[in-house]
């Protein structure tokens, strides 16, 4: 009897494991599905800006890290302008703190201006004016043809 008294304790306990290895298990699963996803997404790009720009090897070697570098100085931009807009919401806030919001936003875009600014100045270091121009038409069409698949999705 003292068996089965224990049993039912530690049947719900059990229970809760097993659904919260299942919920684990799927977590991990989209989150690896998420990765590869933006694996692909980022080798499309490589791919892209690699067949528009026609890089020698020796050019090759010096943009990647540098543009590697500057993506990623953007990336945090533009989550940081994300942020301010997706949580300090207007809605209840008075008007000098929207202000306050949106001063902060027009910043992020300028240092996002700066950042661009600085940069070209670097890629023309290791590759010609028309291949930076041929690698902002190429973000361009990346992001249009990511864009496309994304409403094709939905």
């Amino acid at each position: 009897m003292n068996l089965q008294i224990e049993f039912k304790r530690y049947r719900n306990t059990f229970a809760l494991l097993l659904l919260f290895i299942g919920v684990a298990s799927t977590a991990a699963q989209a989150q690896r599905r998420s990765e590869e996803e933006i694996k692909k997404i980022q080798d499309a790009k490589v791919a892209i800006i690699t067949n528009r720009l026609n890089l020698t090897p020796e050019q090759s070697t010096g943009f990647w890290p540098m543009y590697n570098e500057y993506s990623q100085k953007r990336r945090e931009i533009h989550r940081a302008q994300r942020k301010i807009i997706n949580d300090k919401k207007a809605e209840g806030q008075n008007d000098e703190a929207v202000l306050d919001n949106l001063k902060e936003v027009q910043e992020l875009r300028q240092k996002e201006l700066d950042l661009e600014k600085e940069y070209q100045n670097k890629f023309l270091k290791v590759i010609t004016a028309n291949q930076v121009i041929e690698l902002y038409k190429a973000e361009r069409t990346f992001n249009d043809m990511l864009i496309q698949r994304l409403k094709q999705k939905n």
